[in-house]
Formats: structure tokens, sequence, C-alpha cells
């Protein structure tokens, strides 16, 4: 209470010259086409520790929208978390989801292209690590894609984009 109570005289001083910007969130461009269930396969183009990293992968991803929340969810390890759009142009998308806790953070940042039933792309993971507040090790993988889609339709009425 005494928080507000200290913030409520900035708000008016600050509300004088508030601009209100207004747009189009990204997750709205995103293709239909990226939505529903998709087998994986990675393969490692790049990293600094391959003591860490499977050289090759195969996994399963789950993407869906509701609202402006996209999700990504593996159906077999239970895995859910909802992503970040940085960027759309065309059938192609970058993303991005990060993980932390006073240890670690770990981002990961999947580049996208939509190809029919197909996409292709990049997925980049980067790990920190962390004692005492500083960084002690960064750990960097990037992965090669190439997804097939399991099920999905991109007609469903839950899917907004093109």
């Amino acid at each position: 209470m005494l928080f507000f109570i200290f913030l409520y005289p900035l708000q008016c001083v600050c509300a004088e010259n508030l601009v209100l910007k207004a747009g189009v969130s990204l997750s709205d461009r995103v293709p239909k086409g990226f939505f529903g269930t998709w087998k994986i396969n990675s393969t490692m183009t790049y990293t600094n520790n391959k003591k860490i990293f499977n050289e090759s992968t195969i996994d399963f991803w789950n993407l869906s929208k509701t609202g402006d929340v996209i999700t990504l969810a593996n159906p077999f390890s239970g895995a859910v978390a909802s992503v970040t759009v940085e960027d759309v142009k065309d059938n192609r998308i970058t993303f991005t989801h990060t993980t932390e806790n006073k240890n670690a953070k770990m981002t990961e940042t999947p580049t996208l292209t939509l190809s029919g039933e197909n996409f292709y792309g990049t997925d980049k993971i980067v790990i920190e690590k962390f004692k005492d507040g500083k960084k002690i090790s960064t750990d960097v993988v990037v992965y090669k894609i190439h997804a097939q889609k399991i099920s999905g339709n991109p007609l469903s009425v839950f899917m907004s984009g093109r």
C-alpha cells in the first residue's frame, strides 16, 4: 500500500506526457500452417561444448495459440512454454523462450520457414551458468531442423493469422 502511495504522484505527473502505442501483435501474423503437431529432426551444426548437447535428436512440438499467446508443448515430455514471437516475414518466424533461475539461464531461439506440411530452419540454444551472481560459463548449440506436420487443421477457429 505504501509503495502505491509513493508512485501515485509520479503517475499524475507522467500521465500528461504519456504516449499510447497500439499495433497488431506479431502473434497475429504467424501463418496458420505453423499451428499443429510436428515431428522435429535436429542435427547439430555448431557447438562450443559437445559434452552436453546431442549430435542429433528427434522431438515433437505442438504449437498452439490462444488469444495473443503462442504455446509450444512437447506431448511426450510434458514440457509446456509460452513463446515470444520476435519476427514474422511471410512464411518465416523467429521466436524465443527463456527459462532462468539463480544459477542458470537458457534461451532458445528457433527460426522456422514453413513450406507446405513441412518447416525447416535453425534452433539456437544458449545456456548461461552463474555462481554468486556472476556468469561462469556460456554453452551454445545450433541445430539445423526439419519438421513434418503430424496433425493440425490450419483452418481452426482458434487460430488466427494468415
